[in-house]
């Protein structure tokens, strides 16, 4: 079966899910339903396997094609003279890569200074460093995107540079006008501030060794291999830092959303939790915030696979698969983004959060070094590489987010 005809099977079998579903209208669900259920979620998920895998398949022939038109386009750039500004510096970049800045031509040196410029940290290529260019920023930021759903909904600024920046933040859901009568003096209602720090902590992919005869090896695409090495690395630090970050510690890390986030509902039992205690998150935020376009729920893969399997009072399932092209899968009717940098079900442990997420606000820094290292790994014959980035979050709107809590343990 192909990956086209896998699909469609899967979208004819979501679609019949929720047909089903909404046939049963209000009606408690006897066993016969629960089981037919369950069966079409098994299928369901087998399907979601299989497609994984072909989508692997098919990613690893793109990347083969991909590193070959890439070598194919560098000899034809060299036969028939020099391509675009930006072919240019990705040849200059390739080059640093493998060789270092040595073996970059005076042309390339020049492109590398102009970025340097660009990017005002002028003298980072005389020290082992260079300025990376947008579009290998562009395969980082792409692979990062497996790892950090909250990321893929919150709202995401991006800056040239990495200095502090003072947000407001405030608290307006108890605010509301008054009535007046004829003639009468409007009374006043200041408006209250916080002010929460939209900051650039730095993270690092952390050292990554490459042998020399992989990096000289002219079939393998170098720059999209380090990519994806440091995008996962990074992808993973940063959130698990946005999700859990204390905004205390040395060094400093950023205010995540379940520091900045209040409980909005707590669990009757540590370790497990039931649909009315969803519910009840989910209502204790104000209709206005529900109503937003980014409204989710935000929950790991664990607790996923829980909700999968739990239903209301009536016997219902909770969670309804998404349809290609049509609705998108829901857990009480309420979209939800996967991230596992949220905490698992657990004493005391803010596990799942509802809110506006376009109210928090994730800063990345646009620009970003990469440093050679050649000598430290030379008894190796390795060469080694180490990428910095910069962000920061800040929940500006207090009351758009709320979590649910597990039950505290006794004594804690």
């Amino acid at each position: 079966m192909t990956l086209a005809e896998l699909l469609q099977k899967r979208a004819r079998l979501a679609t019949e899910m929720r047909t089903y579903h909404d046939a049963q209208g209000e009606a408690e669900w006897g066993d016969e339903q629960r089981s037919k259920w369950a069966s079409m979620r098994d299928d369901i998920k087998k399907l979601d396997e299989h497609i994984e895998r072909e989508e692997e398949l098919r990613a690893q022939d793109q990347r083969h094609i991909d590193d070959n038109a890439d070598d194919l386009g560098r000899r034809a750039r060299q036969e028939n003279g020099a391509g675009t500004d930006d072919e240019q510096r990705a040849e200059a970049f390739g080059a640093f890569l493998r060789g270092g800045l040595r073996s970059l031509t005076p042309e390339q040196r020049a492109l590398a200074r102009q970025d340097e410029q660009r990017a005002q940290a002028a003298g980072v290529n005389d020290k082992g460093g260079y300025t990376v260019p947008a579009d290998f920023i562009a395969q980082v930021h792409e692979s990062m995107k497996d790892y950090g759903g909250i990321a893929s909904v919150a709202r995401v600024l991006v800056t040239d540079r990495g200095n502090l920046i003072e947000w407001p933040t405030s608290d307006g859901t108890t605010e509301e006008g008054e009535l007046l009568g004829e003639n009468s003096e409007a009374s006043e209602g200041d408006v209250t501030f916080g002010m929460g720090s939209l900051g650039a902590h730095k993270m690092s992919s952390k050292i990554i060794r490459v042998s020399n005869e992989l990096l000289n090896d002219s079939a393998i695409n170098m720059e999209a291999y380090l990519a994806s090495r440091i995008g996962s690395r990074i992808g993973r630090g940063e959130a698990r830092l946005i999700a859990q970050g204390t905004g205390a510690g040395t060094p400093l890390q950023p205010k995540g959303l379940a520091v900045a986030t209040s409980v909005g509902k707590v669990t009757a039992a540590a370790g497990t939790f039931t649909w009315k205690e969803v519910n009840g998150l989910i209502h204790s935020l104000d209709p206005a915030y529900r109503r937003a376009p980014k409204f989710r729920l935000a929950f790991n893969d664990a607790t996923l696979q829980i909700l999968e399997e739990m239903e209301d009072g009536q016997g219902r399932p909770l969670w309804l698969p998404g349809v290609a092209n049509g609705p998108p899968a829901t857990v009480l009717n309420r979209q939800y983004v996967i991230d596992q940098g949220i905490a698992d079900v657990g004493a005391g442990n803010k596990f799942m959060f509802a809110g506006d997420f376009d109210q928090f606000i994730i800063r990345r820094v646009r620009y970003m070094v990469l440093r050679r290292l050649t000598e430290r790994y030379a008894e190796y014959d390795q060469t080694a590489f180490l990428a910095f980035h910069r962000f920061g979050c800040v929940l500006q709107d207090a009351s758009a987010m709320r979590a649910l809590q597990g039950k505290p343990a006794a004594g804690g």
